[in-house]
């Protein structure tokens, strides 16, 4: 199974989501709070970076920190 990593993407405007989901598979997006969830092969995190840094309407770009070891749910509840 391939590893992949989830990047949340904050943008200027809603058209931005169109040009993202050139770039990365988008799996959602709120129009408000002007943000996107999208996710790529863990081995081309970077490469996607870049190219997402490149559209104009792309404010700043976060990974996800609920896949890191701090952040797991136990969900083995007794």
């Amino acid at each position: 199974m391939i590893k992949r990593s989830s990047l949340i993407v904050h943008f200027r405007s809603p058209k931005a989501v169109k040009h993202i989901e050139k770039v990365a598979n988008v799996t959602y997006y709120h129009k408000k709070r002007r943000y996107a969830v999208c996710y790529c092969d863990a081995d081309q995190v970077e490469d996607v970076i870049k190219k997402l840094k490149k559209i104009r309407l792309v404010k700043r770009i976060e990974e996800s920190l609920f896949e890191t070891d701090e952040y797991q749910l136990d969900l083995d509840v007794k």
